[in-house]
């Protein structure tokens, strides 16, 4: 009989029980994981890389921080990508049996767009080996027998224990870190849970995660007006302040805005006009540099001429806001033309 477990995100082990049915169990243990590895995917090669076109090299540093945030890591040191130089995040968490699991997330950022790899520094193949010599040590075992596991070579760690039958578990790696573990029905490491949440693929957390987070900066920030011109607004995080900034931003919170006019008429925009909600619906209006220090100087009142667009920044006090509202007045007509902005609702303060 053969067993799936449902784990925390996305893990690929899969633990597998000897039993005698179909003559399963006549075949090696070894030749029985590596069946069940191979079956785990199509595609053995398969990999995440992310390469995104629609993403500034800004955007690529700031979502790639948060997924590896988000995904239970801290950040140990983080040198942000630019167009002349590939950038590096280095994360690290607490493993459930007490050993570290430091990841890494290379960006660079070409002309095709930024290109994102994230790997764990230890593959799930060696977590596999270690935390099956692990589990066994800790069921008062002594271990005889250790053959680590490799992509495409079977391991077994074999642990004796005084009036205990002999503890077992098989180990196969795939190529996609598929990582298959047998061991017997009746085997003691079973009654542990923490044993079916060892190994975790981070490969495809940060995949998934840095497309969740991608969506909530780059689709969800957008306001079009009347179905022509469009503003954009993001409050920047302390981490997406720095990357911006190349100092830490304590004191305001920068809301980084553009604005695109592609019409053949001339815009006015009031940028001491254009307010944050907060979530009681109080309007907050931007901060001016009489009240407090900008870390660049603030996007002031202009005109966005036709075929052209502005690019800057807003500051505000600190706090958790629900969106921006704001209008731009055609400069002809004198008619204004209001946008309101959805953000998705973060706390965006300042310790």
């Amino acid at each position: 009989m053969t067993l799936l477990i449902p784990l925390v995100t996305f893990l690929t082990v899969v633990l597998t029980f000897c039993t005698a049915l179909f003559g399963w169990a006549q075949i090696s243990g070894s030749e029985r994981a590596r069946a069940l590895a191979e079956s785990l995917t199509s595609d053995s090669d398969w990999q995440y890389p992310i390469i995104d076109a629609a993403l500034t090299c800004e955007q690529a540093n700031r979502v790639s921080h948060r997924a590896v945030e988000r995904l239970g890591h801290t950040v140990a040191s983080f040198t942000p990508a630019t167009a002349e130089k590939a950038g590096e995040i280095k994360g690290i968490r607490e493993g459930l049996w007490g050993e570290k699991e430091p990841v890494t997330v290379k960006v660079t950022c070409p002309p095709a767009g930024p290109h994102i790899d994230a790997h764990p520094d230890i593959l799930p193949c060696e977590q596999g080996n270690r935390i099956s010599r692990l589990t066994i040590e800790r069921q008062g075992y002594r271990v005889t027998e250790f053959t680590p596991a490799g992509i495409g070579k079977a391991g077994i760690v074999k642990g004796e224990k005084k009036d205990q039958p002999p503890l077992v578990i098989t180990l196969f790696c795939s190529r996609n870190n598929g990582v298959v573990m047998e061991t017997t029905m009746d085997s003691p490491v079973l009654k542990n849970k923490d044993f079916f949440l060892a190994i975790s693929d981070f490969e495809r957390g940060f995949f998934a995660m840095f497309k969740g987070e991608r969506s909530l900066v780059v689709a969800e920030q957008t306001a079009v007006v009347g179905n022509q011109l469009r503003v954009t607004m993001q409050p920047l995080s302390p981490v997406e302040s720095k990357i911006i900034f190349g100092t830490d931003v304590t004191t305001v919170l920068p809301v980084q805005i553009e604005i695109t006019n592609p019409t053949p008429r001339p815009y006015q925009v009031e940028a001491d006009q254009i307010v944050l909600l907060t979530t009681s619906g109080e309007r907050v209006k931007p901060l001016s540099e009489k009240e407090s220090s900008f870390p660049t100087p603030a996007l002031t009142s202009q005109t966005v001429a036709p075929k052209s667009g502005v690019k800057g920044y807003l500051y505000f006090p600190p706090g958790t806001y629900t969106g921006a509202r704001g209008s731009l007045v055609e400069q002809q007509s004198q008619e204004r033309e209001g946008f309101v902005v959805q953000f998705s609702i973060r706390p965006h303060t300042r310790d």
